[in-house]
C-alpha cells in the first residue's frame, strides 16, 4: 500500500497547471485581464473626472452661499463691528506705542524722519545765506 501512495505522490507533483490549461485557455484569461486593466484604467479616468467636477461645483456653491450670507443685514452688521474694533485696536495700539515711547524718551521713527527733513531744509536756507553773506 505504501508503494502506491508513493507513485501517486510522484505523478502528482510531476503534472503542472499548464498541462491542463489549453492554450485557448490561456489567451482568453489573458484578454480578461487586458479588458479588466482597461476597466480598471475607465474606472480611475471617471473618479477623477467626477472628483474635480464636484470639487469645482462645492466651489461654486460655497461662493454661492458667501455671497448670499454677506447680503444678510446681521452678517452686514457684523462686518461694521469687526472693521470698527480693528481701527479701535489699532488706534489703542498706536497710543500704547506713544506712551512707551514717551516714558522711554524716544523718539519714534517717522519723528526722526520728520526732524531729518527739517534739519536738511535749514543747512540748505543756512548755505544760501553763508554764500550770500560771501558774495
Amino acid at each position: 500500500m505504501a508503494s502506491k501512495t508513493g507513485s501517486r505522490s510522484s505523478r502528482t507533483s510531476e503534472w503542472s497547471w499548464e498541462d491542463f490549461r489549453p492554450e485557448w485557455a490561456a489567451e482568453r484569461l489573458e484578454r480578461i485581464s487586458q479588458e479588466l486593466e482597461k476597466w480598471s484604467d475607465e474606472l480611475q479616468t471617471r473618479s477623477d473626472d467626477f472628483r474635480t467636477r464636484s470639487q469645482k461645483r462645492i466651489e461654486k456653491s460655497v461662493k454661492q452661499v458667501q455671497s448670499e450670507l454677506r447680503k444678510l443685514p446681521a452678517v452686514k452688521r457684523a462686518e461694521k463691528l469687526r472693521k470698527d474694533l480693528g481701527s479701535r485696536v489699532e488706534k489703542n495700539l498706536e497710543t500704547g506705542v506713544d506712551r512707551v515711547y514717551e516714558r522711554l524718551q524716544i523718539a519714534r521713527l517717522d519723528e526722526v524722519k520728520r526732524l531729518e527733513r527739517k534739519i536738511t531744509q535749514l543747512n540748505r536756507k543756512l548755505r544760501d545765506l553763508e554764500k550770500q553773506a560771501a558774495a
